[in-house]
């Protein structure tokens, strides 16, 4: 009787170039899954609004303090007690450069005609362009 022995064979070189080629596959997906799952969206941008109010002179007023310029058609969003209203930043602008744009400087006034003493009163800026939020600030907290 004749013994047989095993002799050692190496992995063939078929099956190192699959597992090579799936390892490469899977960390091409996840760095694709990685990289594209972040929104790639324009920043919004850096500007620096004050909001006030004036009770004797029944005025609102937002002044640009510093950042970037506005555009004209921002939106400003005005709620006294229970009443909004919506007007773009040149429908109140005091535009200095008449430009059309909100610079450094430049304020926006709301003239209110009833009373606005004790009464709740917000503001809130919209970019409309990046569909962001500038400012929201309550002015006055009402009774």
């Amino acid at each position: 009787m004749q013994k047989t022995l095993r002799q050692k064979q190496a992995v063939s070189e078929v099956l190192s170039v699959v597992l090579l080629l799936g390892i490469t596959l899977a960390l091409f997906g996840l760095l694709n899954y990685i990289v594209f799952s972040y929104s790639i969206e324009p920043p919004q941008p850096s500007v620096n609004l004050v909001g006030s109010i004036n009770t004797k002179k029944q005025n609102i007023t937002i002044e640009h303090n510093g950042g970037k310029t506005l555009d004209g058609k921002t939106q400003i969003i005005i709620t006294i007690g229970s009443t909004t209203v919506t007007h773009d930043a040149n429908d109140l602008l005091n535009d200095i450069n008449n430009d059309g744009k909100w610079n450094f400087g430049e304020s926006i006034n709301y003239h209110y005609t009833g009373n606005i003493a004790n009464t709740y009163v917000q503001t809130l800026v919209m970019d409309p362009s990046k569909n962001t939020l500038l400012l929201s600030v309550v002015l006055q907290q009402g009774v």
